[in-house]
């Protein structure tokens, strides 16, 4: 493993350009007068494998997104699958993003000079149809550049196995040992686009793939008990948020009968500098600004908008008044799962049906599993473990995948997709609605059936080797202490589950850790039905405390309701606050 140092110092000399050398050699002289800089930052500071591939700041070193270390994670990546795999081949896709298709088409080139077959996509498109389309061309594996819902000086590069799914252990291990193996650069051999052998290797993605994903949708049979004339007269308002969603979803959207799905004007067209929104992500309401506006002038029962990879869901409901009301991850996750559990155990089936979380996604869609008899089962954060699982699932005949879910607005209904996918859940939910009408009244029977819970999520950033030191100290402090009986807000820790370590105190059980890799996250149960979680993110200089509490107080009415939700918005703001000032966070 090369030490600081050593990084910086492999910038200095071939391959990399005069411009390039000279910055590593400032950076070089900066580290060894024992500065740090965001300069030595990006050149000493690699960037690593987390919960979605790497991401970063597009820019010089190895700790930016260029192609470089894109070229290293292909190539990587490319020699797994060459020692696993006798005819390899890959599906590549790519977002809207600055330098999206330079780093897909680096990423094909790279494959298509090891002797990988490449599929790549001809223009931008969802995340989820690039999971969909390693499965349908039976490939050994699939590369997506995106950065998600960051800013527009971001990128990143996700990794996909045979199964459709992303990365998971081992052979993630396996494929992170690959790419830290490659130390000289001049290992890296590009490939133009124009190139006899990138010609012979690498052909585009056809219309029959996306054809074939609406087909199978089809026999999902996701469709609710909505008349024809409900869809046709259903007013959608949509927003890719400048990303790869548009074409996608309104064409996924009039296929099952809604004509009346509008795009926003000024986000419709995929722009990777994303000049309406601070942050492209539907999970904050400033984005979804636009969208909301134009609903109002449309008069639509709803709103829905995706991020740049067109993965994640958001959405807004009309409400009597003419406002809309803005759901969060959770309970948009738990509309669905209810929806679908409640249909499923209303039939006679032999059939095992299988509702699958992570363990930071709210502990309701455990009640709707449970009163259900769905079996449920929670994994690590991040959609690659709910992949994992329904690979599982699909190993037992009487067994079936039902719903998969994560706080942070990704879901997936259908079983055909192993990443979540915001085009199916976009279906499921306008469906519910079609059904349904007014969904602000079934959330609030879902409530009233299966307990009133509020999540919350606290990101503290964190940025540079200081901040990745303060947060391993952290959770560090919280391994080493004795929570049990310690009392935070109004409620009692009763149990502990380390996943790092894999200890469990208190009322916590071990079988919790059944199946998992080991994670550095640490999960305090609270008397009452409340969680605590803190979590390193896998793919930014933040940690995050996840909140999940059940009311104290009884339930029973819908007037009940408003002063519970809100005695617990106090109740969890206090929690997190004394939770982060015991991690020394605050």
């Amino acid at each position: 493993m090369l030490k600081p140092e050593d990084h910086i110092q492999s910038w200095t000399k071939s391959p990399f350009s005069p411009e390039i050398t000279s910055e590593a050699k400032q950076a070089l002289a900066d580290f060894q007068a024992n500065l740090s800089t965001p300069l030595t930052d990006a050149f000493s500071i690699p960037l690593e494998f987390g919960t979605g591939g790497i991401r970063g700041e597009i820019g010089n070193g190895v700790g930016k997104m260029n192609v470089y270390t894109v070229g290293r994670a292909a190539l990587g990546f490319a020699r797994h699958l060459k020692k696993t795999h006798k005819k390899p081949s890959i599906v590549i896709a790519y977002d809207s993003r600055r330098m999206s298709k330079e780093f897909a088409e680096v990423s094909a080139g790279i494959a298509a000079k090891q002797g990988i077959k490449v599929k790549i996509f001809p223009s931008v498109t969802p995340t989820p149809i690039l999971s969909y389309a390693v499965r349908y061309y039976k490939a050994s594996g699939g590369i997506v550049i995106t950065a998600s819902h960051n800013p527009p000086e971001y990128n990143g590069f996700k990794a996909y196995l045979a199964d459709g799914g992303q990365l998971v252990p081992p052979d993630d291990g396996l494929i992170i040992k690959n790419i830290t193996s490659i130390t000289d650069w001049n290992q890296i051999e590009f490939l133009s686009p124009k190139s006899k052998p990138y010609k012979e290797y690498v052909s585009l993605v056809g219309k029959d793939c996306f054809s074939s994903y609406l087909k199978e949708l089809k026999k999902s049979k996701l469709e609710s008990k909505a008349k024809p004339s409900d869809r046709k007269n259903l007013k959608i308002v949509y927003s890719p948020l400048h990303g790869t969603g548009g074409e996608f979803m309104k064409k996924t959207l009039n296929s099952f009968g809604y004509k009346s799905v509008f795009l926003v004007p000024e986000q419709s067209k995929p722009n990777g500098e994303f000049p309406t929104v601070k942050y492209p992500n539907p999970e904050e309401k400033e984005a979804l600004a636009l969208s909301e506006k134009y609903a109002k002038a449309k008069k639509a029962a709803v709103f829905i908008a995706t991020d740049p990879d067109a993965d994640r869901l958001g959405v807004g409901i009309r409400k009597e008044d003419g406002e809309y009301e803005y759901l969060n991850g959770n309970q948009i996750g738990s509309i669905m799962a209810a929806y679908l559990c409640e249909r499923t155990s209303s039939k006679k089936s032999k059939t095992n049906y299988h509702l699958v979380k992570t363990i930071v996604t709210t502990d309701l869609q455990e009640a709707i599993a449970k009163k259900n008899k769905i079996k449920i089962k929670n994994v690590l954060t991040g959609f690659k473990y709910i992949a994992e699982e329904m690979k599982a699932i699909d190993k037992k005949k009487s067994d079936k995948f039902l719903f998969g879910g994560e706080e942070s607005y990704g879901y997936l209904p259908v079983s055909f997709v192993r990443d979540k996918d915001s085009l199916s859940s976009a279906l499921l939910f306008v469906e519910i609605l079609a059904e349904k009408k007014d969904l602000l009244s079934y959330l609030n029977e879902i409530y009233l059936k299966y307990g009133l819970y509020r999540e919350s999520l606290y990101s503290l950033t964190l940025a540079g080797s200081a901040g990745q030191a303060k947060i391993k100290s952290s959770i560090e402090k919280l391994r080493g202490e004795n929570l049990i009986g310690h009392k935070i807000g109004e409620r009692e820790v009763v149990g502990v589950l380390d996943y790092g370590t894999g200890t469990a105190k208190g009322i916590s059980k071990a079988s919790a850790f059944k199946g998992m890799p080991k994670s550095n996250v640490i999960q305090l149960e609270l008397s009452g039905n409340a969680k605590l979680t803190i979590r390193p993110s896998g793919t930014e200089p933040k940690v995050k405390v996840y909140s999940s509490f059940k009311s104290l107080s009884p339930v029973s009415s819908e007037a009940d309701l408003n002063p519970a939700w809100e005695n617990l918005g106090g109740e969890i703001q206090t929690a997190e606050k004394e939770f982060l000032n015991l991690a020394g966070l605050i």
